[in-house]
């Protein structure tokens, strides 16, 4: 064991080095990184309106599968892998924060040429969603983005879920994502996302644990949890009111990660907003509750 912390030391100093600021200035309107071709997956008509989802920390887009039977038989569906997750790339940089990742997707939907989409974001990628909508709100994005579905979303300051404190810690975390087996790692995160673990999907325990071996994986995965909460986050929290998109905001009342009393607060901080809440559900509705979410979605997306 000696041996292999001694191995692992110098890679340790490297995952831990000081980045750039996150802030807004730095990341989105200073942005300077090298692309990122996203993986992504197509479904329905593209003469339908068109969803757009970003998963959350750790998963990737196959975390939306349950929901493809019910939506695209109303609309086009594309789900992508974020930076460094799933069947994108991962690279040797320190650009895995928020705007990164919105200036990547931003990217992605000039690239497709999509228009009126409505973005469906939950927890970290409901943070990338609400850093999208405020690029648009500044004219950065040019009439792309139709609506907003958050579920269980990342908004505000807040205390780390215990699984990324551990890998928050420099040396702690590190040891931990590389030594500890990734079966291991995919069966706790969910069983803390999920209100009722029998209805944790072993095929989603298996694409997490796998995707974790996939080559710069880990580093993504540290990366982003050390770039999670950005520098500026109190300035940006205050500018969720000049957001003027209709929002469908969908939460699970037993959430252990984002508590439901984020989403009220995003509730009265976005202007054109309506909330929903699961009672009896975890963080991962979409997973959990894949038919009501349906039924919500479906709802949402017959006024706006």
């Amino acid at each position: 064991m000696f041996k292999i912390i001694l191995k692992f030391i110098p890679l340790i100093f490297l995952v831990g080095c000081a980045s750039k600021p996150i802030t807004w200035k730095e990341r989105i309107l200073n942005h300077n990184t090298a692309p990122v071709s996203l993986a992504f997956s197509e479904y329905g008509d593209k003469t339908n309106k068109t969803l757009l989802f970003l998963h959350g920390f750790g998963e990737n887009r196959k975390t939306w599968r349950f929901l493809i039977p019910s939506l695209s038989k109303n609309y086009h569906l594309i789900m992508v892998d974020l930076k460094g997750f799933g069947d994108s790339p991962a690279q040797d940089d320190k650009d895995y924060s928020v705007y990164d990742q919105a200036y990547f997707v931003k990217e992605f939907m000039e690239e497709k040429n999509l228009q009126d989409v409505t973005l469906v974001g939950r927890s970290f990628g409901g943070g990338v969603a609400l850093v999208l909508a405020l690029m648009q709100e500044d004219k950065l994005i040019q009439n792309k983005i139709r609506n907003l579905i958050l579920i269980n979303s990342m908004a505000y300051k807040q205390r780390l879920p215990s699984m990324l404190r551990t890998l928050n810690q420099p040396i702690i975390g590190f040891l931990g994502i590389h030594l500890i087996s990734n079966d291991w790692m995919a069966e706790e995160g969910y069983r803390l996302a999920f209100y009722d673990d029998s209805l944790i999907s072993k095929e989603s325990l298996k694409y997490t644990s796998e995707y974790l071996s996939h080559p710069l994986a880990k580093y993504a995965y540290l990366q982003t949890v050390d770039q999670l909460i950005p520098d500026d986050i109190a300035e940006m929290q205050k500018r969720y009111k000049e957001i003027t998109l209709p929002t469908l905001i969908l939460w699970g009342k037993e959430d252990l990660s984002i508590r439901v009393s984020t989403a009220k607060k995003l509730r009265r901080d976005l202007r054109n907003s309506t909330l929903k809440v699961f009672p009896l559900v975890g963080h991962m509705a979409q997973e959990e509750i894949p038919q009501k979410v349906s039924v919500e979605i479906h709802k949402f997306m017959e006024v706006n």
